[in-house]
């Protein structure tokens, strides 16, 4: 089972050795460390401290980063939000009043480029949004768009989609409760913010899609049409009804879940409508660069070439598949594996090249708390794991779980991520944007 941190952190190892007087040419002072590299991720620490040879009595201590004094211990944790190149200095002075100075370089990279996110909504009332980051190795970072920005994200997360190294995460109620806004755009491997959007037109956006420097905007209306280079924003005719879930996106086509259809938009124009016999849950693209749909009446799971709009293939369920009242997707998929639970927390798995579905869990039996399914299934598209996140109760948000189970190993449950979820609004994992 793989251990679950909160922040990861390295040992590194350099040394370095200076000295500014002649007569002490046998004396100097170090900065070690332990692993041999000066690089390091995002909100990792590197432990420092200083080495003295040939110097004795009392010595004073002055670390600094890029010249600004940090510390005045004889040890230093270096560790920073943002990327980028940073000079460690330190300088060492004896009793008798001589300095001895050393400096090194540490270079910061993102942490965020490979992994999934599970963005939470927050409490309406007194909270904003925040998003989680879950590493290939299970290691959690909770609150990380704040930790990298001392910024909160707006009231009510309720979507995100990465798009050329850029990732836009949509509020519902923007700059509220000290929120910063509407939408947020940020890079996408290390959350540095770009900017950040406001619009009084959109009334409560819940989901966006992003085709080049289009931004397409879900509300109570339809669907807007954004143009990042302009800051446009444009109402899609024929686009009303269109539902509070996520949007697929393939190639340059947009498509959105109406009731019964869906809506194909390509350069802000609904090209072309796709009906169906029943109600629609959820939309995807799948592996092979098709589109999954899902139905609830019949309860159904399609597969449609995105091209020409036709059915592939279409198989009727025994089970229901509703995605519930939120804004996330009936299903998650990996490959032609389709994992849904209905709202609920028996899980189940459709393998569409077989017909077959079967329930593979109850998530109840891993998680001890879990009281409430909200928005919270996704399948990694490499790994095939499932991420479950649940919270105990409306009131009990704040104990939470986020559940990784792997259905090819034992035991099933790989991580139980404890109380890093508020009222999830979905799961996302990078791989599915590239």
């Amino acid at each position: 089972m793989r251990k679950y941190l909160v922040l990861a952190t390295v040992a590194l190892s350099l040394a370095f050795a200076a000295c500014d007087d002649e007569n002490n040419v046998n004396s100097s002072v170090l900065i070690g460390n332990g692993s041999g590299s000066n690089v390091l991720a995002q909100l990792d620490t590197l432990y420092l401290d200083a080495r003295i040879e040939n110097l004795s009595g009392t010595m004073k201590y002055l670390w600094t980063v890029d010249g600004k004094e940090v510390s005045t211990a004889s040890t230093y944790k270096f560790s920073q939000p943002k990327t980028g190149e940073y000079v460690i200095g330190l300088t060492v002075s004896d009793s008798n009043g001589e300095t001895f100075q050393t400096n090194m370089t540490a270079k910061v990279e993102g942490r965020f480029g490979n992994g999934a996110f599970v963005l939470n909504e927050g409490n309406m009332s007194n909270e904003t949004g925040t998003l989680t980051f879950v590493d290939s190795k299970g290691i959690a970072v909770d609150s990380a768009y704040y930790r990298v920005n001392q910024t909160l994200l707006g009231n009510v997360c309720q979507d995100l989609f990465i798009s050329d190294n850029r990732i836009y995460i949509l509020s519902q109620n923007g700059a509220k409760n000290g929120g910063e806004g509407l939408l947020t755009i940020a890079d996408a491997d290390n959350l540095e913010k770009v900017r950040v959007y406001n619009n009084t037109t959109l009334s409560w956006p819940t989901n966006l899609a992003v085709v080049g420097e289009n931004l397409y905007i879900r509300d109570n209306k339809g669907v807007y049409m954004l143009n990042t280079s302009t800051d446009v924003l444009t109402l899609v005719e024929g686009t009303s009804g269109a539902l509070k879930n996520r949007m697929a996106v393939v190639g340059e086509k947009t498509f959105v879940m109406g009731s019964k259809k869906l809506f194909v938009i390509q350069n802000g124009v609904v090209v072309h409508t796709i009906s169906f016999e029943g109600a629609l849950s959820g939309v995807a693209k799948a592996f092979d660069e098709n589109l999954w749909v899902s139905c609830t009446s019949p309860a159904s799971i399609i597969k449609i070439n995105p091209v020409d709009y036709t059915i592939i293939d279409s198989h009727q369920l025994d089970v229901s598949i509703g995605a519930g009242w939120g804004v996330a997707p009936a299903f998650s998929a990996k490959d032609d594996i389709i994992y849904f639970s209905n709202a609920g927390f028996k899980l189940y798995r459709h393998i569409f090249s077989q017909d077959k579905t079967e329930e593979v869990a109850n998530i109840k039996d891993y998680v001890e708390d879990a009281g409430i399914y909200y928005n919270s299934l996704g399948v990694d598209p490499v790994s095939g794991e499932v991420y479950f996140a649940t919270l105990k109760g409306y009131a009990e948000y704040k104990t939470n779980d986020i559940a990784i189970l792997d259905f090819t190993k034992s035991p099933v449950l790989q991580t139980d991520i404890k109380n890093k979820n508020s009222f999830p609004a979905g799961v996302f994992f990078t791989e599915n944007f590239k």
